[in-house]
């Protein structure tokens, strides 16, 4: 299996990578990246274009790719112009919220195009970003590894504990990143924790529903 991802930025790359690796249990996993490409800034503004356009196409109908992660945040989802509404610390309603977000990619990507490889994409919805999926790796409290508002603040914090910060300049590079998601490549841990925090359960969850066990296994035979 052979993954391509196209994220918000590189950090969001460096997590789902290690994520996949610790999912699949293979630290030799294919897994190539979209966009961004290099350094260039990116955002959902640019990731909603790149997804609308040829391009994204041409990427996913590459004969090396057999799966596409298109990755977003959602905490700035009420600026897409699409009619959506932030809904804070309510983990009731993640599910429904989600399935909201997914249809605006949908529409994003075309229905028709997606229809067509709709087996071929899958969408990493981050509630509201993509920090909160690494709470439950590093938080102290319990009480904060279903965080889903106020995670990259709660990382930082646990950043400045160990010494560095998630907002220095090499934040693009995603050295810290590298460091703060690397228990995830831990297959073990990976799936005792990643039902801790709601959104990352429901990304685990459709990788449970579309590569069951058994397929799992094979991969790594």
């Amino acid at each position: 299996m052979r993954f391509a991802i196209a994220s918000e930025g590189r950090t969001d790359y460096i997590v789902l990578k290690n994520l996949l690796i610790g999912f699949f249990k293979d630290k030799s996993l294919p897994i190539t990246r979209l966009r961004p490409k290099d350094k260039e800034p990116f955002g959902w503004g640019n990731l909603l274009k790149y997804i609308s356009s040829q391009d994204f196409r041409d990427d996913c109908d590459d004969e090396n790719i057999d799966y596409a992660i298109i990755q977003i945040d959602t905490n700035e989802c009420k600026e897409w112009d699409e009619g959506l509404k932030h809904i804070g610390d309510k983990a009731s309603e993640i599910n429904s919220f989600i399935s909201q977000i997914i249809l605006v990619l949908i529409k994003n990507i075309g229905n028709e195009f997606y229809t067509v490889n709709k087996d071929k994409i899958i969408f990493a919805i981050c509630v509201h970003e993509i920090e909160c999926w690494l709470l439950p790796f590093h938080a102290k409290q319990a009480a904060h590894y279903s965080k889903i508002v106020g995670c990259a603040n709660a990382i930082e914090q646990i950043a400045l504990k160990n010494g560095y910060s998630i907002h220095q300049k090499n934040y693009q590079d995603g050295k810290h990143y590298e460091d703060l998601s690397k228990e995830m490549k831990n297959h073990k841990e990976l799936m005792q924790k990643y039902n801790l925090n709601p959104g990352l359960k429901f990304f685990v969850d459709r990788l449970l529903e579309a590569f069951p066990k058994d397929e799992v296994e094979k991969s790594v035979e």
